[in-house]
């Protein structure tokens, strides 16, 4: 806000510097000392004309109201005399009242006779209404329309001209015809006489002051404009660049009335041009003012007051010019509307603005540049086209604007500095409460799957798929949680990368065995078109299996139905990975924000999805951190296909590279493992027995070695494989107690690898450490679905890898040892009645026997050694020891059931090899108990042992009463509860801990059952 009196004070010191300087143009120019015209005569005979100067003819011309007085007629005519410049109407005094009026002006010029004396001279015309004929010395020089005594062949024209003056006569007569049939007519504007060179530049500075002042008006509207359209979305801009355009059409039609001497127009279409641009300033002006002080306007005063000028512009242009010209009280009342409402605004404006002082200023200088204007037109003051008031009015306003502009722009930085502070408020309250709600998240996750799978207490079906949807939508709003830390953590510019060689098949195996849950049913095939030869990519590997989880966890959501599938190109260096669905598609203004955070996109389905439209962001960022491109290409309705742009490794070894084992493992280990000497895998089969054995899959030779080294020392045996075809070979012709494998590897992911692990043993019998780049819960829990026991995230942590594997190897070891125990112990429970009945046999044999009493004595004594021997707890056995217990155990019993008990032996010669402890013992005493002696007529046991390729076969036969199906299934897979079959099941499990299969069971009800096992040579 201004104050009044300050404003005033300032305002009049502008006017007085303003004035000043117009006073200062106006003294420079002031024409010489020269004789004036007195009755019709100019006489300069005597007097020098100057070279650089030119003087106005004004004075007391001789006139001839009502006649165009013919050159050499003069004579017979009475003139009167008229004061040039001026208005012609006081000569029509006698004269009834028209608008049409006509008459002939005369000068005669004196020169000196001296030819040598007398320059070359020229005269400037700049105005006669509204049109005029002259002539120097009886000739016609010049004619701008055509005057003439009737109205009906009057032709208007008043366009500024020169005649150029011989020189050769003395004397030189002026007889100027003019005729008007529109407004004051006459010479209204002083005729300049002077050398050539005088009034040629003359004319050229008056010019050149004019097309200076349209240059500054142009270029202040075109940035008006510029700002308007690509900018601010001000309409007092639009106001400002138009009130620009037509004061530079105000400028061209008025003094020299350039615009028409270069485009020569009727004078119809001239003076509508003039008037219509006058309205258009004057009109223009008040909802200028009151878009540049919002609110300090009377928008009905504002509306009424355009409708007011657009009827007169309608007038002004449907009308003939003499018409226009005769209501140009009409003009003049626009003007004054026009100065009362701007008056208006001003004054409201001044209460509340402080840039309104360049406003005052501009219009003050408009207003002394009217006030000259009528002081000229109504004196004989004249001077040149004066260009300063108005320039310095446009500057004001342009001053005005820029201030406007500037303080915007610090309002915007200020306002840009709070945004981007609320802004990190917002990310740093995100992350908090992302942090918060993973807890209680989780929370929930678990208690929803703890009942899904309480075996105890089934859910119902009506309420399961209820539960499902609550553990589904729990999954995707850590998803959401995951994303809001990821995309901060990208704004803040902590993501470090750990770069390396990476290969695109093992990750996107990994990504879809992951996002295999998400389908939710949906009918999506999930296509892979990636060569198993394809070049490694330079990029953080598990940054890379963000990028295209997000990507493909994308397409899964908004696609219901088809495909989706992940290609590759090569170019040049770059590695192009596609991944192309057949979803909803986007259309070209989503496709432009789709990488935007937030964003979304406006369909519905978007908002059904849910989410917070930051995967995207999240790729594109890493992307680029990468060096690479994200890129989407896509159709509505018939899917999208998204680009990532890597550049490819380069073709080195990597077992070369220190960088590779540092990605592997993290912190001090990385140091320790770097600066190992080259590993020396042991066998599996080394004579080292005592050491647990651990096989570690891998594609990458070095993280093999590494990882392998790290396991040496404390100590393990180790065996490397780098697939998965590989382990499953080695799985055939050895047992291990652990398997470390990594999830991202070639022709089968870790996922996959697991599963089909997991067919074999179970998670007790052959644990599994899942090495993953991610610790995500999505990774994690494909690693659990698929039967892993336990996940190491890389780089790995050098003592987390040994404490983790140690755990696991010493679950498994002590889960086996049990089985060893429990079968040590079934076999130390020798049944009473076995006892007594062969204490009763040894009893009996004494009175008929002794020799045969000896036999089963010494057989009995054996038995029950053997029995209760400890290395029955040991891992292996010899299979001389296992028979040894075996034969003892039959002839016990053929003693005891005499024919009903028939053993045969079917032994390959030269055949040794180590078995589990009381394995065939448990299959003898089954077939003896449960198939033959449940016949009363007996049976034949056949032990067999043979080489069949590289296995060998163990079988016991028997005749006996035979098992069904279901017994078969009861004996192997009853509750531990259960005693019938533990001796089975102990020995299936031990068998398929230490060579991934158990024992096989054919039998036919009434035949006799077979039951059989493989080992390895």
């Amino acid at each position: 806000m201004v104050s009044t009196k300050k404003t005033i004070v300032i305002l009049a010191l502008f006017l007085i510097a303003i004035t000043a300087l117009r006073l200062t143009v106006l003294h420079s120019q002031k024409p010489i000392e020269h004789p004036r015209v007195t009755g019709g005569v100019l006489d300069l005979r005597g007097w020098t004309l100057p070279h650089k100067q030119t003087i106005p003819l004004t004075g007391e011309w001789e006139f001839y109201p009502s006649r165009l007085v013919e050159p050499g007629s003069t004579d017979r005519f009475e003139a009167r005399s008229i004061q040039v410049p001026g208005k012609w109407e006081p000569a029509f005094r006698d004269q009834a009242p028209s608008s049409f009026r006509f008459g002939t002006y005369r000068l005669r010029i004196l020169l000196d006779d001296d030819e040598d004396v007398r320059p070359s001279l020229k005269l400037r015309f700049n105005r006669v209404n509204n049109a005029s004929a002259v002539y120097v010395n009886g000739r016609l020089a010049a004619q701008e329309g055509s005057p003439s005594e009737e109205r009906e062949e009057h032709r208007a024209g008043n366009l500024p001209f020169s005649i150029a003056l011989d020189g050769d006569e003395p004397t030189i007569e002026l007889l100027v015809h003019a005729s008007s049939h529109a407004g004051p007519g006459g010479i209204t504007q002083a005729v300049r006489f002077g050398t050539v060179d005088a009034i040629n530049s003359r004319t050229l500075l008056s010019t050149s002051l004019q097309i200076g002042l349209c240059v500054v008006f142009l270029i202040h509207g075109i940035y008006a404009a510029m700002l308007f359209f690509f900018g601010v979305a001000n309409r007092g801009l639009l106001y400002f660049a138009l009130v620009m355009l037509l004061a530079i059409l105000i400028v061209l039609v008025a003094d020299d009335r350039l615009l028409f001497v270069w485009f020569p127009l009727p004078y119809e279409f001239t003076t509508k041009i003039w008037v219509l641009s006058y309205t258009g300033v004057v009109a223009f002006l008040p909802p200028l003012l009151n878009r540049m002080f919002p609110g300090c306007g009377k928008p009905g005063l504002l509306r009424s007051f355009a409708a007011y000028c657009v009827v007169y512009a309608l007038f002004v242009l449907l009308t003939p010019a003499s018409y226009v010209m005769s209501a140009l009280f009409v003009l003049t009342s626009i003007l004054i509307i026009s100065t009362i409402l701007s008056g208006l605004v001003l004054k409201n404006a001044i209460r509340k603005s402080k840039d309104v002082m360049y406003v005052l200023i501009g219009i003050a200088a408009i207003g002394a540049n009217i006030v000259w204007t009528i002081i000229e037109s109504r004196t004989t003051l004249e001077m040149m086209h004066y260009p300063f008031d108005l320039a310095i009015a446009v500057l004001a306003f342009a001053a005005f604007w820029f201030r406007r502009f500037f303080q915007a722009k610090r309002e915007a930085v200020l306002l840009a500095d709070k945004l981007q502070q609320a802004n990190r408020e917002k990310d740093r309250f995100l992350v908090n409460t992302s942090h918060e709600l993973r807890n209680p998240l989780h929370g929930i996750m678990n208690i929803t799957q703890s009942v899904l799978d309480d075996p105890v207490r089934p859910v119902p079906e009506e309420h399961k798929r209820r539960l499902e949807i609550q553990v589904a939508v729990a999954r995707r709003m850590s998803l959401m949680l995951d994303d809001l830390i990821d995309v901060t953590r990208l704004r803040e510019s902590t993501v470090r990368l750990q770069v390396g060689s990476v290969r695109i098949r093992p990750v996107v195996d990994g990504i879809l065995e992951m996002l295999r849950f998400m389908l939710d049913g949906k009918p999506i095939a999930l296509l892979i078109d990636v060569p198993e030869d394809f070049p490694a990519v330079q990029a953080d590997e598990n940054r890379l299996v963000q990028i295209l989880f997000n990507l493909l966890h994308n397409a899964i959501k908004f696609t219901d139905e088809g495909s989706i599938s992940v290609y590759v190109e090569r170019t040049d260096a770059t590695a192009h990975i596609h991944i192309l669905d057949t979803g909803i598609g986007m259309d070209e203004n989503t496709r432009q924000r789709i990488f935007l955070p937030y964003e979304q996109g406006d369909s519905e389905r978007a908002y059904a999805v849910g989410g917070f439209g930051l995967g995207l962001s999240i790729a594109k960022q890493l992307v680029e951190l990468h060096g690479g491109d994200l890129s989407v290409a896509s159709v509505p309705g018939e899917g999208s296909r998204f680009t990532v742009a890597l550049p490819l490794a380069e073709e080195m070894d990597r077992a070369e590279s220190p960088e590779a084992s540092r990605n592997l493992i993290a912190g001090e280990s990385a140091d320790f493992a770097a600066d190992r000497p080259e590993v020396v895998h042991l066998p599996a089969s080394s004579a080292d027995s005592e050491h647990p054995k651990v096989l570690v899959v891998d594609d990458d030779s070095i993280n093999l070695a590494i990882l392998a080294d790290i396991l040496r020392t404390a100590p393990y045996r180790v065996a490397t494989a780098m697939n998965a075809a590989d382990a499953f070979a080695k799985l055939e012709t050895a047992t291990y107690d652990l398997i470390i494998t990594d999830v991202m590897m070639p022709q089968m992911s870790g996922y996959e690898f697991t599963r089909r692990i997991r067919e074999r043993f179970s998670m007790t019998e052959l644990p599994i450490l899942l090495l993953t780049a991610r610790s995500r819960s999505e990774d994690v829990l494909a690693g659990f679905q698929a039967g892993a026991n336990d996940y190491v995230t890389k780089p790995v942590d050098f003592w987390e890898l040994r404490s983790r594997v140690r755990a696991l190897i010493e679950l498994k070891l002590s889960i086996e040892g049990r089985l060893r125990m429990e079968a040590a112990w079934l076999q130390a429970q020798i049944r009473p009645h076995f006892l007594y009945n062969t204490i009763n046999s040894i009893a009996a044999l004494g009175t008929m026997d002794i020799k045969k009493m000896q036999r089963l004595l010494e057989e009995f004594s054996n038995y029950l050694r053997t029995s209760f021997d400890f290395h029955n707890t040991d891992r292996l056995v010899s299979i001389d020891r296992e028979l040894e217990l075996v034969k003892s155990y039959l002839f016990i019993e053929r003693e005891r059931f005499g024919d009903r008990l028939d053993a045969q032996w079917e032994l390959e010669a030269d055949l040794t090899f180590l078995l589990p402890p009381l394995a065939i013992q448990t299959l003898v005493e089954n077939a003896v108990n449960h198939g033959i002696l449940k016949r009363a007529s007996g049976g034949t046991i056949r032990i067999r042992t043979a080489r069949s390729g590289d296995r060998i076969v163990v079988s016991v036969s028997d005749n006996g009463v035979g098992m069904s199906e279901e017994d078969i299934a009861r004996a192997l897979e009853a509750p531990a509860d259960v005693s019938e079959g533990i001796g089975l099941r102990n020995t299936d499990r031990r068998l398929k801990q230490l060579y991934g299969s158990g024992i096989r069971i054919e039998s036919v009800p009434g035949q006799g059952t077979t039951v059989s096992f493989r080992l390895p040579r």
